[in-house]
């Protein structure tokens, strides 16, 4: 990932899906652990920086539950990034927070490791087609 010359993640280096690594959260709950703000304070310091980049955050959960309950989690997840933030100073309209559940897995979901790297947020560039 291409950082700048503090270190923050550069916005406009996100093509697709960038996985926010660092970003935690307590077994089935959607409250933030604290060694994820060093993480969203850099996203956020970039996210101010480019005034005109919009996001999707996507929370995303391993298999284990049921369906409908890891989407809520996914979705009570990426709400509470988005809400962090907010409070950090990007502005709520340029963020929308989504929750995929255990839809989009990027790991097997057979193996511990596996499941830990489907536990994830990420963000999506959404360019407008104006």
């Amino acid at each position: 990932m291409a950082v700048d010359a503090n270190g923050c993640p550069l916005v406009e280096e996100i093509r697709a899906e960038l996985v926010l690594e660092g970003v935690t959260f307590a077994s089935g709950k959607a409250e933030l652990k604290s060694e994820s703000f060093a993480v969203l304070d850099r996203v956020a310091t970039s996210l101010i920086a480019w005034p005109l980049v919009e996001i999707e955050i996507q929370g995303h959960t391993d298999s284990t539950g049921g369906a409908e309950m890891n989407r809520q989690l996914s979705a009570r997840r990426a709400e509470a990034v988005r809400d962090y933030l907010m409070l950090k100073g990007v502005a709520g309209h340029r963020m929308t927070a989504v929750g995929y559940g255990e839809d989009d897995p990027i790991a097997n979901n057979n193996t511990r490791e596996g499941r830990a790297m489907n536990r994830r947020v990420a963000l999506v560039r959404m360019d407008k087609t104006e």
